[in-house]
């Protein structure tokens, strides 16, 4: 079985590659345009890069046509729908699936292994700007599944007028979190209508992201390798995680609000600290715009080990396209496109995330020389030898487990559950959700 499906896959990837040889350079005029289908999410961010993408590559090959499907709200919503479509035969040729989730593209063999493509083009991965580091946010073992299209990190905004006022310096904000909630719990003090700080805790993959950066933050593991079950309430490094969510309250002025009430908040100017994604720097700086000075500090960290989870996404193309050929060709160069010097220089410009791509950053035309006079967008690049990947629970349940981390962060900030309660009644939930 193995010796067919290597022999099937190798003939895929040559049909492809004559496909882009033969097909894929006749001039559109002598036959019919290639549609590629795409999936994305989360239009608010992203409807604006790839509308741009979109053009550009099509003026480039005018005998392709991308068409858009309805973006989904967030990843959750995308994986969902992703393994609702395989099932029914309706996927689209490339999605753009949270990073959380390419493990579980993997345990459904969703996506096309794009090695070997790239090795029919002569070439690597590498040389198309890729490094290994990016590359390992899409590969599951020997398998290259995906490519990174918009990296995130979790930095601090802040409101660097409030926080002078408290008495502080916006210039050496503080980068351990005793340190910053000393900030917060000084801004709340400014003022009844006033808030010390806010990060995502909400019961979805959000909440459980962010959760990731303080705990990796503080050196503690998700779960530890190899291990059937957890133990969060036994784990210092859980405790002390959990405990920041109350500590935050209690001493930093963090209200209780949906995160977006929260960013409308920090928005108007009433608010000092906001632990959000780099994802939302333009949209902070265009809805802020001269209401106050804005200025961003790393991500606070509490162990020599500290690391900090990637967000964002990777395009994958679904083995929808090896239906035909001539798609999967077309469904590559998209991808390539994408993911590459052009792509991530639309996604740097027009939303701010952190770059995927190296080669646009020795492009004059492109990223090179960027961030030298972008101190708020630096931060995050800066934050780069932090990263780490996004860690997602083995099984069926990793989305419900994600979600009962949420819940239980919620009823610390709530305070219907003290942080210890809070991990034992986790502790339970994840090892009935975990596969035996």
């Amino acid at each position: 079985m193995k010796q067919h499906v290597s022999r099937r896959g190798a003939v895929v990837v040559f049909a492809a590659t004559a496909a882009v040889a033969a097909g894929l350079a006749t001039p559109a005029s002598a036959q019919r345009a290639i549609e590629v289908v795409v999936q994305y999410t989360q239009p608010q961010i992203f409807d604006k890069v790839f509308d741009q993408l979109k053009a550009d590559f099509e003026a480039e090959n005018p005998d392709i046509k991308i068409k858009f499907r309805g973006a989904h709200k967030d990843y959750t919503a995308g994986i969902q729908a992703l393994l609702r479509e395989a099932v029914v035969g309706e996927m689209a040729h490339v999605d753009y699936v949270g990073l959380s989730y390419v493990s579980t593209i993997d345990q459904r063999g969703l996506a096309v292994d794009l090695a070997p493509l790239m090795r029919a083009d002569n070439s690597t991965f590498e040389k198309g700007g890729w490094t290994p580091p990016l590359q390992s946010l899409g590969k599951v073992g020997e398998k290259q599944l995906g490519l990174p299209f918009a990296l995130s990190m979790s930095l601090v905004y802040f409101n660097a007028d409030l926080v002078r006022k408290a008495g502080f310096d916006p210039a050496a904000m503080p980068r351990d979190w005793d340190g910053l909630l000393k900030v917060a719990g000084k801004v709340r003090a400014l003022g009844p209508d006033i808030a010390g700080m806010y990060m995502p805790y909400a019961s979805n993959w959000y909440g459980a992201w962010y959760f990731q950066g303080v705990l990796f933050g503080l050196g503690g593991e998700m779960m530890p390798p190899g291990a059937q079950a957890v133990a969060f309430d036994k784990d210092p490094h859980f405790q002390r995680a959990f405990g920041l969510y109350r500590r935050m309250v209690d001493e930093g002025g963090f209200v209780p609000l949906a995160d977006q009430a929260a960013r409308q908040q920090f928005i108007a100017g009433r608010m000092g600290l906001f632990i959000d994604s780099i994802s939302r720097l333009n949209n902070f700086s265009e809805s802020i715009g001269d209401r106050f000075r804005l200025g961003t500090s790393p991500h606070p960290v509490g162990s020599e080990a500290a690391r900090l989870p990637s967000g964002g996404n990777v395009a994958i193309i679904t083995k929808a396209a090896e239906k035909d050929p001539a798609v999967l060709a077309a469904a590559w160069k998209w991808l390539k496109y994408s993911t590459g010097p052009h792509g991530t220089n639309q996604v740097i410009r027009n939303v701010g995330y952190t770059p995927v791509n190296v080669l646009a950053l020795e492009d004059p035309k492109l990223l090179k020389g960027y961030f030298d006079d972008r101190p708020l967008h630096k931060t995050a690049v800066d934050q780069l030898p932090l990263v780490r990947e996004w860690f997602q629970y083995p099984g069926t349940n990793a989305i419900k487990i994600d979600e009962a981390i949420g819940q239980h962060l919620e009823s610390v900030v709530d305070k219907s559950m003290t942080p210890d309660q809070a991990l034992v009644s986790l502790t339970k939930e994840v090892n009935r959700l975990l596969p035996r």
